[in-house]
C-alpha cells in the first residue's frame, strides 16, 4: 500500500490503530531488509492520536486554556449510557419510558448526533428541512444530553475531535511538512476542513491511493455461503502450497455471520491438532481483524456469573448454577468431580428455579464438597452483607476483592489467552469505576448488569503469533500490509452494496443531500464502488465469490461484479470429519460385539435392560452395562416422570388400606374421598422425603386436585370388575435369567376368587400396541417378564396395562379367557391379527415370552452390542443415542444393520 522509499520527514495518519501498528511493522521490516543500520522513522499515528498530541502541546505552551477541553471524554459505552439517561428523563415526563426500547433509541441518537458534528450540520441548516416529530424529539433529547455533559464536564468523542481540529486553525506550533493519510475510504466534511486548515498552514496532505498494475480479477459462483467458505479456504491452501511466504486476505461484508464456520474450516485445514484441548490456543496461520465480545471469554463469563449470583438472593434458573458448578476458573479443582456429581443430583432432586440456599443444603450432604460449600456460603453472605447501593468505583473494588476470595482465575497457571483476557477484564473494571458521575449510586444487581453491558461492548482479540499468512477482514477495514492475493466472499446484491439505512432521527432529504452514511442507495453504491476500487488495487490477484442460493431462495451477484470474468471452479475443502471419512484414512473396526459379561458383573436396569436390548443392543450396552446416561432436565414443579411415580404411589397406598374389591365397593362417597386423600398425603410425604422437594403450596394444591379427580375416575372403573384381592403392590422380585441377575418391581398383582393371578402395570401415558408381544424381539417386555419368569411358578391368567389418565381410564392386555378383566382379549379372539396366529392359547403366548426373553438375555451375556433397530423413532427415549454416532456412520457410508 505504501512506497517505502521515504526521503523527507513524513507523518502517516492511519484510519485505525491496527493499521498504524501494521504500517509501523511494515516500515521496520522494509528498512531491515534493506540492511539499514539506522533510518529516520516517520510518525505513524491515528488521527485521534496526532490531534491529541498537538492539543497537549498547545496547552503546555499556553495557546489553549487549561479548561478548553472538558475533563472527561465519553467512550462509546459511557456516551450511550448518557444518551439513555437523557432519553429516559424526557420520556419519564410523559410516563412513556416502558413503551420504548431505550438502548436502541440511544444508539440511533448517538449516530444522529455524530452525523451532525462530522458533517458540520448547524441547527440553522437543519431547520431549512422539514422537521418530523422524530427529529423534534431527538433535538429535545440532545438538549438534555448536552446539559448532562455540561454538568459532568464531559463531551463525546466526535465533539472533542472538532475542538482539537479548531486548535490546529490557531496554533503557532510547528506542523509536519508532509502528511499521508492511509485507510480513509470515507472522508467527512469535518476531516476535509482539517485538511484545508493544514494546507493553509503549508502542510502537504495526501490521501494514499493503492495502485496495482495488471490485476487478475475473476468471479466465482458457489452453491451457498458454506460452499464459498470452503472454496476460499481451499484457495488459500493452494496459494500457500505454491508460496509458503505469501500474504493473503479473505474479505467479506458478512464476516460476523460466517466467522465461526470459517474459523472451523481454517482449523480443520491448517491446524487439525487444535481439535485437542491442549492445542486450542496454539498460534494460527490466520488472524481475524476483529475479536469477540469480552463477555464471551470463558474467564470473564465466570467472573460475571459469580458476581451476578452474589448480587441477588432471588430465585435463579438451574442452568446458572450448573454453569457455576462445572466451571474450572474458580473454587478448588480437587472438588471438580464432586461438583459434577452435585450438578447431576441437583438436576434430579431440585426444581428448575431455586435459591442458592437450596443448593447449599444439597451440597452439604456430600463430605467431598467442603471447600465448595464454604465458597457457596460466601456467595450467600455477599447477597446479605453487600451495601444496598454504591457508586461504580466502590463496586469495582468490592467485586475485585470478592472474586479473589472465591479463588477466581487462581485455580491453575493461566494460559496466554487467559492472561490477556484477565488483563482486559481489569481494564474493563477500571473503566467501569469511572462511571460514578454517569450512573450515580447503583444496587449490586444494577452494577453487575452495567458491568456485563460494558464487557459485551468491549471487543477482545488475543495477540496473534508471528506466522500469520491469512488476514480475515470486513469490507470496511483497510488491509494492514502488502497482500499478494485476496478472496472476497459473500458478494450478493443484498449484501453489497449495503442496503440504505438512513437515520430515522434526522430528515431523510438532508441525509440524501449531504450523502451521509446509509442515506440512500446512491450513497451506498458510491461508497461500495470506492471500497471495490481500493480492493482491486490492493493485490495482483483477486477472486470475488457469491452464492446462488440461500436455502430455497435464489440469489443474485453484486452489480459491482458485472463484466468481470467468470471462473468455473470446483475448489473446496473438507471438514476434519469428512477427511477422516476418506477410506484411505479409515481403520475398519467391527464394534458389534462387546466383551462378554463376567461372572461377577452386575447390570442395572431391570426390565428396561431387556427393553433396550430388544430395540437396539448398542443402547443396552452403553446405558446399562457401561452406565452412561443423559443428565436430567429439571422442571418447575413435577415433571412427567415424577407425576407418573406419584400416581403409582397413591395407588399403592390406597390398596394397602383398601385390600380388595368388596371393600372398595362398600365405601361411601365420603369414606372413599377420605381414603383417597389419605393415600395422596402419604404419597406426597414420601416423595418429598425422597427428592427433598420444596414445592409451592399452589403446585401442591394443583397436584392434589389432579390426583383426586384421577383416582375417582380410575376407581369407578375398578368397581366394574369381578371380585378380586390385591395380593401385592410394588412387589420386588429378583430373577436370574441365563446367568443375568436383575431386580424388577411389579406394580400390582391381583388374585381372583379361584386364586388365579392378574398382573397389572400402570401407565399414565399412551398404551403400546398389543401386537408387539407377538414379535420375536419384545420391545415392551415388562409384563411378559413378570408373567413368564417372575411368576412362572404361579397360575397367571391375565397380563394387562392399566391406563390411569384423566382423558381415558381403561385396561388393555391379554387374558386366558374373555372378560376376566374389562377390555382384555383372549388369544383366540386375536386370530384375525396375523402376529398371534402361532399361539393357540395364553399358555403358548407365555412360553413365547419366556423363550424370547431368554434369547435376549443370552445376547446381553455374550456381549451383543450392534447398532440394530427397526426405525429410528424407536430410539426416541434413548439416553445414549449420541454414542451410536448415527450421523457419523452415515457420513462414513457405513452400512447400518437396520431391519426393514
Amino acid at each position: 500500500m505504501l512506497d517505502m522509499q521515504i526521503v523527507q520527514p513524513i507523518t502517516l495518519i492511519c484510519a485505525t490503530a491496527r493499521l498504524a501498528r501494521a504500517q509501523q511493522t511494515l516500515l521496520n521490516q522494509a528498512q531491515t531488509a534493506a540492511k539499514q543500520a539506522q533510518w529516520p522513522m516517520p510518525k505513524v499515528l491515528t488521527l485521534q492520536q496526532w490531534l491529541q498530541e498537538i492539543a497537549t502541546q498547545a496547552m503546555l505552551c499556553g495557546e489553549v486554556a487549561a479548561d478548553y477541553f472538558p475533563a472527561y471524554t465519553l467512550n462509546h459505552f459511557a456516551e450511550k449510557l448518557l444518551w439513555q439517561e437523557a432519553i429516559q428523563q424526557c420520556l419519564a415526563k410523559h410516563e412513556l419510558a416502558a413503551l420504548f426500547d431505550v438502548p436502541n433509541l440511544a444508539q440511533s441518537a448517538m449516530e444522529a448526533n455524530q452525523h451532525l458534528i462530522e458533517w458540520q450540520i448547524s441547527d440553522e441548516q437543519l431547520n431549512t428541512y422539514f422537521i418530523s416529530s422524530e427529529t423534534r424529539q431527538f433535538l429535545r433529547w440532545r438538549a438534555v444530553f448536552q446539559s448532562l455533559c455540561k454538568k459532568l464536564d464531559a463531551l463525546e468523542a466526535a465533539r472533542k475531535l472538532a475542538l482539537q481540529i479548531a486548535v490546529i486553525a490557531k496554533t503557532q506550533l510547528p506542523l509536519p511538512q508532509k502528511m499521508l493519510w492511509l485507510g480513509f475510504d470515507r472522508i467527512t466534511p469535518l476531516e476535509h476542513y482539517l485538511m484545508n486548515t493544514l494546507e493553509a498552514n503549508n502542510v502537504s496532505v495526501d490521501v494514499a491511493q493503492a495502485k496495482t498494475q495488471n490485476q487478475q480479477l475473476a468471479q466465482i459462483a458457489c452453491d451457498d455461503i458454506n460452499a464459498e467458505c470452503r472454496a476460499a479456504v481451499a484457495w488459500a491452501k493452494a496459494q500457500l502450497s505454491k508460496n509458503p511466504q505469501a500474504n493473503l486476505a479473505i474479505v467479506s461484508p458478512v464476516l460476523a455471520n460466517i466467522r465461526r464456520p470459517l474459523a472451523d474450516l481454517l482449523d480443520d485445514t491448517f491446524h487439525p491438532e487444535t481439535l485437542q484441548a491442549m492445542h486450542y490456543e496454539a498460534d494460527r496461520i490466520y488472524d481475524f481483524s476483529l475479536g469477540l465480545a469480552l463477555s464471551e471469554q470463558a474467564l470473564v463469563r465466570t467472573a460475571l456469573n459469580l458476581l451476578r449470583l452474589s448480587a441477588t438472593n432471588k430465585t435463579q434458573e438451574q442452568p446458572s448454577f450448573s454453569t457455576l458448578l462445572l466451571d474450572v476458573h474458580w473454587g478448588d479443582l480437587h472438588e471438580l468431580d464432586a461438583r459434577n456429581l452435585l450438578d447431576a443430583r441437583m438436576r434430579k432432586m431440585l426444581t428448575r428455579s431455586l435459591k442458592l440456599s437450596a443448593l447449599i443444603t444439597l451440597s452439604e450432604k456430600n463430605s467431598n464438597l467442603n471447600q465448595t460449600v464454604e465458597l457457596l456460603k460466601q456467595l450467600q453472605s455477599a447477597q446479605q452483607s453487600w451495601p444496598k447501593k454504591q457508586h461504580p468505583s466502590a463496586w469495582a473494588q468490592i467485586f475485585s476483592v470478592h472474586l479473589h476470595s472465591l479463588n477466581w482465575a487462581q485455580t491453575r497457571t493461566l494460559s496466554s489467552h487467559e492472561y490477556q483476557a484477565k488483563q482486559k477484564w481489569q481494564e474493563a473494571l477500571a473503566s467501569f469505576a469511572t462511571l460514578d458521575g454517569l450512573t450515580g449510586i447503583l444496587s449490586a444487581a444494577d452494577a453487575v448488569q452495567k458491568l456485563q453491558q460494558l464487557c459485551s461492548a468491549t471487543m477482545f482479540q488475543p495477540e496473534a503469533g508471528d506466522k500469520v499468512r491469512i488476514q480475515i477482514l470486513g469490507m470496511l477495514e483497510s488491509l494492514p500490509a502488502s497482500i499478494d492475493a485476496i478472496w472476497v466472499l459473500g458478494l450478493n446484491d443484498q449484501h453489497w452494496p449495503p442496503p440504505a439505512a438512513p437515520n430515522a432521527l434526522l430528515p431523510a432529504s438532508l441525509q440524501r443531500d449531504l450523502q451521509t452514511p446509509g442515506a440512500s442507495p446512491d450513497a451506498q453504491s458510491a461508497f461500495a464502488q470506492k471500497i471495490h476500487a481500493r480492493l482491486c488495487n490492493s493485490a495482483l490477484e483477486l477472486v470475488f465469490s457469491w452464492s446462488r442460493k440461500d436455502g430455497d431462495r435464489e440469489l443474485r451477484p453484486s452489480p459491482l461484479l458485472t463484466n468481470m470474468a467468470v471462473l468455473s471452479s470446483t475448489m473446496t475443502t473438507n471438514t476434519l470429519a469428512e477427511q477422516l471419512a476418506n477410506p484411505e484414512n479409515m481403520q475398519v473396526l467391527d464394534d458389534n460385539l462387546a466383551p462378554p459379561m463376567t461372572a461377577d458383573e452386575q447390570v442395572r436396569g431391570g426390565s428396561k435392560l431387556f427393553e433396550a436390548q430388544a430395540i437396539c443392543p448398542a443402547w443396552a450396552f452403553y446405558q446399562y452395562r457401561l452406565g452412561a446416561k443423559t443428565l436430567e432436565e429439571p422442571s418447575e414443579g413435577l415433571d412427567n416422570m415424577m407425576r407418573g411415580n406419584l400416581v403409582h404411589a397413591v395407588l399403592q397406598y390406597f390398596w394397602l388400606t383398601c385390600k380388595d374389591s368388596n371393600t372398595l365397593k362398600s365405601l361411601s362417597a365420603t369414606a372413599l374421598e377420605a381414603s383417597i386423600d389419605e393415600a395422596i398425603d402419604e404419597a406426597m410425604l414420601a416423595m418429598k422425603d425422597e427428592f427433598s422437594l420444596n414445592l409451592s403450596a399452589q403446585i401442591m394444591h394443583i397436584e392434589r386436585r389432579r390426583l383426586q379427580q384421577l383416582m375417582q375416575a380410575w376407581l369407578a372403573l375398578e368397581k366394574t370388575r369381578t371380585d378380586f384381592i390385591v395380593k401385592d403392590c410394588e412387589a420386588t422380585h429378583t430373577l436370574n435369567i441365563e446367568g443375568i441377575e436383575i431386580t424388577c418391581r411389579i406394580d400390582r398383582i391381583d388374585a381372583l376368587q379361584n386364586g388365579d393371578l392378574v398382573v397389572i402395570d400402570y401407565k399414565t401415558g399412551s398404551l403400546p400396541a398389543l401386537k408387539i408381544w407377538a414379535n420375536e424381539r419384545i420391545h415392551e417386555p415388562q409384563l411378559p417378564l413378570y408373567t413368564s419368569l417372575a411368576l412362572q411358578n404361579s397360575r397367571v391368567v391375565a397380563a394387562c396395562f392399566a391406563r390411569v389418565n384423566i382423558e381415558e381410564c381403561k385396561f388393555s392386555g391379554i387374558a386366558a379367557e374373555q372378560d376376566l378383566v374389562p377390555n382384555l382379549t383372549a388369544p383366540t379372539k386375536l386370530k384375525s391379527n396375523p402376529n398371534f396366529l402361532p399361539f393357540a392359547d395364553f399358555s403358548a403366548l407365555i412360553a413365547h415370552w419366556k423363550n424370547s426373553l431368554n434369547a435376549i438375555a443370552l445376547e446381553i451375556k455374550n456381549g451383543e452390542a450392534s447398532v440394530m433397530f427397526e426405525k429410528e423413532t424407536d430410539l426416541m427415549y434413548c439416553d445414549v443415542k449420541p454414542l451410536m454416532r448415527l450421523p457419523e456412520r452415515a457420513l462414513q457410508f457405513e452400512k447400518l444393520k437396520i431391519k426393514t
